[in-house]
Parts: C-alpha cells; sequence; structure tokens
C-alpha cells in the first residue's frame, strides 16, 4: 500500500469513527445536522471560524433553540432547514425545546 493510500484509508476510519461517536468531523465550510427522533446527528460539529451549520428535519418535530442568544428555530414540515452562520470561536449548545429532557441537545465548536 503507498503512502496515499494509507492516508486515505485513515481518513475515513477517522470519519467513520466520528460519525460513530455523534461527534463531526472540524468543517472549513461548514456541515450539516440531522434532526431525527429524539437527537442531533452528530451532537457535537466542528466548523472553522465563518463557517455555517445546517440544521436539517428528519422526521418529528422539533427546534435549535440556543441556550445563550435568540436563535431559536422550528424544525418540521413547514421548516425543513436551518442555517447558523457562527464567526466567534468558541463552544455553542442548543437543544430542542420539545425533547430536551429526552437529552436532544448538541453543540457546535467553533475553531
Amino acid at each position: 500500500m503507498d503512502r496515499g493510500s494509507r492516508i486515505r484509508s485513515l481518513v475515513a476510519v477517522t470519519a467513520v469513527a466520528a460519525l460513530t461517536l455523534g461527534v463531526g468531523v472540524a468543517q472549513a465550510g461548514g456541515g450539516t445536522v440531522g434532526a431525527s427522533n429524539f437527537s442531533f446527528k452528530p451532537k457535537t460539529i466542528t466548523i472553522q471560524k465563518g463557517g455555517t451549520v445546517n440544521w436539517k428535519w428528519v422526521n418529528g418535530r422539533h427546534t435549535v433553540t440556543f441556550v445563550k442568544g435568540s436563535f431559536d428555530k422550528s424544525l418540521n414540515t413547514s421548516h425543513r432547514t436551518r442555517s447558523r452562520t457562527f464567526n466567534t470561536a468558541g463552544t455553542f449548545k442548543y437543544f430542542c425545546r420539545f425533547h430536551r429532557s429526552l437529552g436532544m441537545t448538541g453543540k457546535v465548536v467553533v475553531q
């Protein structure tokens, strides 16, 4: 196996492990989080400063509500996607108002 093949294999294994553990891999332009059943997937997404996170409705009735700030958006059949751009580094926690008690929480880590 040449060096390029080993690197591609390592990247693929890292991505699979991150998805399995519910952790998003750092993405320069942002990334997508699915809202399904009673969870956000991935639960944690890491992006670069200036990146945008898109929340995508999969099923159910949910919200994307940030602990700090005024971002509180519905996700449902009428609002299938929601987006937020992060221009400041830090960790931003959010939850679904309807399913927070069931553990439907997430966070965006901005590097």
